[in-house]
Parts: structure tokens; sequence; C-alpha cells
């Protein structure tokens, strides 16, 4: 299903992208023909004020200056002395006739009000007209037709420019415009991908993560569901086995709540809604106190139990003090359940500028460092056929959450080969409290 949303958002965005990266290219394209044109436009007018100019100011004017004029700049040129055609066949020979040419471009003339066969209006100044013709071969043609008044007649000036040149130059624009276009979705569309995958990147750890937790917790479920099952179906009054069914039942169903009530924590954590009762902290005070809750418990499996704080007081830290017992219950629970008898447990808390650590460290197997990246993923176990009945897999996570809640970080290492080490670290800025 993600591979689908990817492949869609993917499409989505590279159409989105790729509609504006066309629309700009359109812009740019349009933009850039409009200047070449206006250029090959002003070079013609350019061309043709100097012919009129030259017609003007010189009795003669030489076919070596045409032929000249007109292979440097692709031109046409025919002019006419008082209607009579002045002997020059040109220098170059475009695809349609010359002849054909001049023709059209003067009937265009002609029909835009400048003829060269009739006398000017004016005899002051030349009057010329801007026409566009067509060639028997594809070839287009930009033309001038122009009347210049002179002693005793007038001259009149027919001028074509090839724009062959300029349509070749337009056709590779639109193809090398077009090219970078394509490139570019194909680009936008690698990207797209890439991006589109990074962002989904979370969503598919996170169904990988509930689809486990599920597993998880089906499992966790099912095991004390059948144990109270089997023992109401094999409880009968008056039996002398009756008092241990109803002990079983008891156990797992204290059991079952236990988890019920982890996994309302965490979902309280994951909804935002879970809140803490802000209040200043002695730790001095809360140390000791937990310390002395596990006492029993360690001198019941044979095992030392060593708190270490500074000589120094400790500095009085901002947070929910039974919380911060809940993380501190929850890591030494777990010290005394995977330490071996005659092992030693120790509890210590020491200072770091503004920082303030209390570490849980143990003697016992320690953790293999594949199982250290998930350790705090709920329900996770390194014991993967979950033989073991007094833990869920949920109080790391718990911790973990509740460490973040104080704007503080739980993380853990390996002591030395055997043993691992819990420091939960918190912010503590406060000033020390007076003993």
């Amino acid at each position: 299903m993600l591979k689908k949303l990817r492949l869609r958002l993917t499409l989505l965005a590279t159409v989105l992208t790729g509609g504006v990266l066309l629309i700009m290219t359109l812009i740019a394209l349009s933009i850039s023909e409009k200047g070449l044109q206006t250029s090959s436009e002003n070079a013609f007018q350019s061309n043709l004020n100097s012919i009129i100019v030259k017609l003007q100011n010189d009795q003669v004017v030489a076919n070596s200056w045409l032929a000249q004029m007109e292979s440097s700049e692709e031109l046409i040129i025919s002019i006419s002395d008082s209607d009579s055609p002045l002997q020059f066949r040109g220098s170059w020979s475009p695809r349609t006739d010359r002849a054909i040419l001049i023709e059209r471009a003067q009937e265009a003339g002609k029909s835009a009000g400048i003829d060269v066969h009739i006398p000017p209006f004016s005899v002051l100044e030349a009057s010329s007209v801007t026409v566009s013709i067509k060639g028997d071969n594809g070839d287009n043609y930009l033309g001038a037709v122009a009347v210049i008044p002179s002693h005793g007649g007038w001259q009149g000036l027919t001028l074509l420019k090839d724009m062959s040149a300029l349509s070749w130059s337009l056709t590779v624009q639109r193809l090398s415009f077009g090219a970078l276009v394509l490139l570019g979705i194909v680009l936008l569309w690698f990207l797209c991908w890439y991006f589109t995958g990074k962002a989904l990147r979370p969503i598919q750890e996170n169904a990988r993560r509930q689809n486990e937790f599920i597993a998880a917790a089906s499992h966790e479920l099912r095991s004390p569901l059948t144990v109270i099952r089997t023992s109401a179906s094999a409880l009968n009054p008056g039996e002398s086995q009756s008092p241990q069914l109803i002990a079983n039942i008891e156990k797992e169903c204290a059991r079952m709540a236990r988890l019920i009530d982890d996994l309302l924590i965490l979902a309280g954590s994951d909804a935002k809604t879970w809140s803490i009762r802000t209040e200043t902290v002695d730790l001095d005070t809360l140390l000791l106190e937990t310390a002395e809750l596990f006492y029993p418990l360690a001198q019941q499996k044979g095992m030392a139990l060593c708190l270490r704080v500074p000589d120094e007081t400790l500095p009085l830290i901002h947070g929910d003090e039974q919380r911060l017992k809940q993380i501190l219950t929850i890591l030494l629970d777990n010290a005394f359940s995977y330490t071996p008898a005659n092992g030693t447990v120790t509890l210590k808390a020491e200072t770091e500028g503004k920082l303030v650590e209390i570490s849980v460290s143990d003697t016992g197997p320690g953790i293999p460092s594949k199982h250290l990246t998930h350790i705090f993923d709920r329900f996770y176990r390194g014991d993967a056929s979950r033989k073991d009945k007094n833990h869920f897999g949920l109080g790391l996570s718990i911790a973990w959450e509740l460490a973040a809640l104080h704007q503080g970080k739980l993380y853990v290492k390996q002591t030395d080969s055997t043993g691992t080490t819990f420091t939960l670290r918190l912010p503590a800025p406060y000033r020390k409290a007076e003993k």
C-alpha cells in the first residue's frame, strides 16, 4: 500500500512541479523568440535605411556595393529608376526565383499603399511599408517596398531578407528548451521519488512497529487468558485444588491489569495527553527512598544494592517526583530481574555542569549489541520466545517516554564485558539544596 502511495505522491508532485517548469519554460521561450524576431527586424530596418540613404545621396549605386550588401545580410535587392529596373542580377540564388519573390513583394506593397511603378505623393520624404511573403519551397521572407523621390523622378526599392536562418534558430531553440524540460521532468521524478520515500519512511516504520505491537500484545494477552479459562473450567467447589486454581486466576488477572495499565500509559504518551505534576524535587531524598524500597528485594535474592551519591548535595530539579521514582523503579526492577545471585546492583548519581546523571548498573549477563538499538522499543525482548512472564517489554519504553517528558534522556551502554548501565540524564539548572 505504501509503495502505491509513494508512486501516486511522486506522480502528483512531478505533475505539479513539471507543470510549473513547463509554464516557466514557455514564458522564457516566448521572451527569447520575441527577442530574436525583434533583433532580426531591427537589423532589416537598419539595412533598409542604409540603402535608402545611399540612394538619396549617391547619383550612382555600384553593383559591387549591392552584391556585398546582399551576400553579407542574405538580402534580395531590386531597384528601379522612374519605373526602369536597374540591371542587377543579384549575388546569390534563393530557393524561389528572384523575379517571382520581387513581384510578390511589390504586389503586397501595392496592396499596402506603396507602388514602385508610380511616382510618390511626397517629393521630400521616402515612403516605405514592411511586408511578409512566402516562397514556393517553404522559404519565408521579410520584405519592404519603398519609393524615394529624386531629382526629376523617383526610385523604387524592393528589399527582401531570407528568414530561413531565423526559422532554423527558432526551431533549434524550441528543441533545446523541449529537451531541457524533458530532462528536468525526469530529474524531478527522481527527486520526488527520493523525497516522498524519505517522507513516508516514518510512516512505514510506524506501520512496522504497529504490526509488531499488535502481534506482541496479542501474545501477551493470550497467555493469561488461556490460564484463566483453563483454571475456570477446572474449578469445582470443594476440590482441594480449587484454592490453587483461584490463585492462578488472581495472579493472571493482576498480570493482565498491569499490562493494560502500561498500555494506557503509552497510549496517553502517543496521544500527547500525558501530563506531569511539576514540583521541586530533592534528588537526595528521592534516591534514598527508592533504594530503601529495593533493599528487601536485594536481601531476598541474595544480591547487593549500592547507593552512591556525591559528597555535595545534589541540585534540585523541576519535575514530577512520582514519575521520576517510576523511572528508577523500572530500571532497578529490570536490573534485579537479570542479575544472578551474589550479584551487585548500583544506583549512582553525579552532576555534570547543569545536568544530573542517575545511573543503574548491574553485574548481569549484559545485553548483546544487536539488541541495544531496540532496547527501548515497545514489547521488545531479547527472548523472542517470550518465556519470561514477569516482563512484557514495556517498562523501558515507559521509562524512556517519562524521561523525554522531563526534557531528559535515557540511554544504555555495556559495562565492561558483563553487566549493563542505564543512565538517566536530566536538566538541573537550579541552585543546590541545602542540607
